[in-house]
């Protein structure tokens, strides 16, 4: 699995790049959009090295997964280290092995753009949460009306096998979802970088897909 293998190799560098980009405070802020109450359970797909586990509150249930055995070790290790109960799986986030409705909250940050089929990976995360929650997504969008430059599609043609993916809309990911728009905010690089609070329907209902 191409994913497993490139963070891998990214696995040592990752926290490095990550804290070099600036991205620590759109993480807090996106998990304060979550709105945890003490017992929750959060889910963190796409976990990585547990760079989300800081901002969380230390009363909640936490359940980490990724797909890379190498990010997960690091995440085991920065949970050893601040004394916090982390469950880890490995584990592809287009198939889920939980039960529907069974989280309050689901953590989606820079994972929507990386994986492949990231639609069947927002499906997922909206099975598993439970009715009134809500998922934190923080990841780089174009606008559902944007079409990218000549420039950005040269670009991507490097960057989607290597990093990820700059030419993603979230829209098409949550059409047909019963989730909805609760909050969308620009975080970095002009707007590129955007932190998203999802709510998923009481009744089930359908989202309209689109973006606030």
């Amino acid at each position: 699995m191409w994913n497993r293998l490139r963070y891998t190799v990214w696995a040592p560098a990752y926290d490095l790049v990550a804290n070099a980009a600036g991205f620590d405070a759109a993480r807090r802020l996106s998990i304060e959009r979550l709105r945890l109450a003490p017992g929750n359970r959060v889910l963190i797909v796409g976990a990585g090295t547990g760079l989300d586990l800081p901002h969380l509150p230390p009363n909640v249930d936490v359940t980490a997964v990724d797909v890379t055995p190498a990010m997960l070790h690091r995440l085991e290790q920065r949970a050893a280290s601040a004394h916090r109960a982390v469950t880890t799986h490995i584990m592809d986030a287009r198939l889920l092995a939980f039960h529907d409705s069974s989280f309050d909250a689901v953590v989606l940050h820079l994972i929507l753009a990386v994986m492949p089929q990231p639609e069947q990976g927002l499906r997922e995360a909206v099975r598993v949460l439970k009715p009134g929650g809500r998922i934190a997504v923080f990841d780089k969008f174009l606008r559902d009306e944007e079409r990218p430059s000549l420039k950005r599609r040269v670009l991507n043609a490097v960057a989607k096998p290597l990093f990820s993916d700059l030419n993603r809309r979230l829209g098409p990911l949550i059409a047909g979802t019963p989730v909805a728009i609760e909050h969308d905010q620009p975080v970095a690089f002009g707007g590129t970088y955007r932190v998203v609070t999802l709510i998923k329907n009481d009744g089930g209902s359908q989202s309209t897909g689109g973006a606030a």
